[in-house]
């Protein structure tokens, strides 16, 4: 089980901001807004209203204006454009959409989506050697920006090269025909977090503005947008909220084969939400990259009819059936690794095998962080190269701490939280010494213990249908503005069961004297027995509704629950 979590109220919102809130705005909704750094109540209205309006402009990202005067001459010589990205969702969302719109203006596209096994992250050689002869001008998009020697080579070739990105930008950038990163020194634009995808809708306004017309509207590609935006975890604030809030609606109302068909293959319910995108779309258009080849959703997102559409969809089913089982068994080995090898007590937990594949990596070292509560580096031993994820803890940045040993590796890159990388079997030793000695320096105790950061104690007589729908103006929820988490104490678990293919969830019935509530608590089972130990206990959790014969009801969906006592729940 995690380790116990402190749980940390966040701090009041001052008397001033929640009365001079606007009339219809509750003061438990302001107090999630200042909750979330909106503490000004001039902030209030453009952040619920989420309007398109207030997207920022495009040529603000510092060389946009290079891309968009290379993509005209584009346009007037008729030249083929090679668009290069990345096999996660981020990337194959990027090319789906610059694919749509390239084609739009005339242009011949050829789409590049390169394999996770066998060429890896990022631009390679041999790559960029075949489309240079097929290709006068390449754009990548989620990647690139760290790849100077490829990309020098391009050019060397004679093929021009813009860089759509929005990773760190690494200390010296690639000499492309235009770098575009709202990330990169210098470059002005007011938002910094778009994902890949991001970047590349922002050129597709700029190509508007410019009188590049596709003949497209919004709706038609926001629907991608929102697809990877959400599934890349990029933070649901500022820009990305516009973005994603209208994505959300293109996506419910998509015409796509593809989109439609994934739904049906997701059995997923709607309307649409963030979290099913983060946790049933998503994960099946990943899972191709992971185990196969990410071109086949590529392919499902551009599918013009529905049998082609239902054929990817369904093959994207059955691999993502088989990424679960697999992340599963590794997750597994990767544990027992850690408990036998004593690493799971250090600072930072760095395991290597050649039983854990590269394209699960990423998933299993998150799955870990949640069970160690601490920074997990997991890589595939090949028989000379590792290639390897990297997941992090609040407070710890992973490409500052990857940067500050960027010698050690072949290629690397990725965010604060998440990175990815490739380094010679040789070099692990100097690895582990140096990023523990860098973990000892920045890692305290106290950031190795989960904090839990609730938003209020609610009493089960709070609760409401009405409640639920004030929240529900926050929404899209994801990474940067989190679901609204409730506490509530003192409750008696009156029920018990599992649920679930395996059996492995919990459903619980909890009661404080007065009222009851239902409560589900996901992949817990094993804690049933603890309940017939523990009379009272404190529950962490979301709020949402379940409906059964036609009347709707509020349930909790448990994060954490704890002894009444503060002690940890037994087994």
């Amino acid at each position: 089980m995690p380790p116990r979590s402190r749980w940390v109220p966040r701090p009041t919102a001052a008397q001033t901001f929640i009365r001079e809130l606007p009339a219809d705005v509750s003061p438990l909704v302001g107090q999630l807004l200042w909750n979330r750094n909106v503490t000004d109540p001039s902030q209030v209205a453009p952040f619920l209203a989420a309007d398109y309006g207030t997207l920022h402009d495009a040529f603000g990202l510092r060389d946009m204006d290079r891309a968009v005067e290379r993509i005209r001459q584009a346009v007037q010589r008729s030249e083929t454009v090679a668009v290069y990205g990345d096999f996660d969702t981020d990337g194959v969302t990027g090319v789906a959409l610059l694919q749509q719109t390239l084609t739009a203006l005339g242009l011949a596209v050829l789409p590049y989506i390169p394999k996770r096994i066998e060429e890896g992250y990022g631009l390679n050689l041999p790559a960029v050697e075949v489309l240079a002869r097929q290709a006068q001008l390449l754009i990548t998009v989620d990647c690139g920006i760290s790849n100077v020697k490829e990309i020098a080579r391009a050019q060397a070739l004679g093929l021009d090269v813009i860089v759509l990105d929005h990773h760190t930008p690494p200390a010296v950038l690639p000499e492309a025909y235009a770098v575009v990163n709202p990330k990169r020194d210098g470059c002005s634009y007011p938002y910094k977090m778009l994902a890949g995808v991001g970047v590349a809708y922002k050129l597709t306004q700029a190509l508007h503005r410019v009188g590049l017309k596709t003949g497209l509207k919004g709706r038609d590609l926001l629907d991608v947008v929102a697809l990877g935006t959400v599934t890349d975890m990029a933070p649901l604030d500022g820009e990305n909220r516009v973005l994603v809030k209208h994505g959300l609606v293109a996506l419910n109302q998509s015409t796509r084969p593809g989109i439609k068909a994934l739904i049906e293959a997701a059995a997923a319910r709607r309307p649409l939400d963030a979290r099913t995108i983060g946790f049933s779309l998503g994960p099946r258009i990943n899972a191709a990259g992971r185990l196969d080849d990410a071109i086949m959703a590529y392919n499902l997102l551009l599918a013009v009819s529905d049998a082609e559409a239902r054929r990817l969809a369904d093959e994207l089913n059955a691999i993502n059936i088989q990424r679960q089982a697999l992340t599963k068994e590794v997750q597994r080995l990767a544990y027992e690794l850690a408990i036998s090898s004593g690493k799971h007590q250090r600072r930072v937990i760095i395991l290597d095998g050649a039983e854990f594949p590269a394209g699960v990596v990423g998933l299993v070292a998150a799955r870990l962080v949640e069970v160690f509560g601490r920074p997990v580096l997991l890589l595939e031993r090949g028989e000379t190269t590792c290639r390897g994820s990297a997941r992090s803890i609040p407070g710890f940045s992973l490409i500052d701490a990857l940067t500050e040993v960027g010698d050690l590796f072949d290629k690397f890159g990725g965010h604060t939280m998440a990175a990815g990388f490739t380094i010679q079997n040789g070099r692990l030793q100097d690895l582990e010494t140096r990023l523990q000695a860098i973990a000892t320096r920045d890692l305290s105790d106290e950031m190795l213990t989960p904090c839990l950061q609730y938003d209020a104690e609610l009493t089960l007589q709070q609760h409401s249908l009405e409640l639920v729908e004030q929240i529900a103006q926050l929404e899209p929820y994801g990474h940067g503005n989190a679901e609204p988490l409730w506490v509530s104490r003192g409750l008696k678990v009156v029920e018990a069961r599992t649920l679930g293919k395996e059996q492995q969830h919990l459903k619980l019935r909890l009661f404080d004297g007065r009222s009851a509530v239902d409560a589900l608590w996901w992949r817990n089972a094993e804690h049933i027995r603890a309940f017939a130990h523990c009379p009272r206990v404190d529950v962490a959790y979301t709020l949402s509704t379940n409906e059964h014969l036609g009347r709707k009801r509020v349930q909790l969906i448990v994060k954490e629950i704890v002894p009444a006592d503060g002690t940890a729940l037994g087994g």
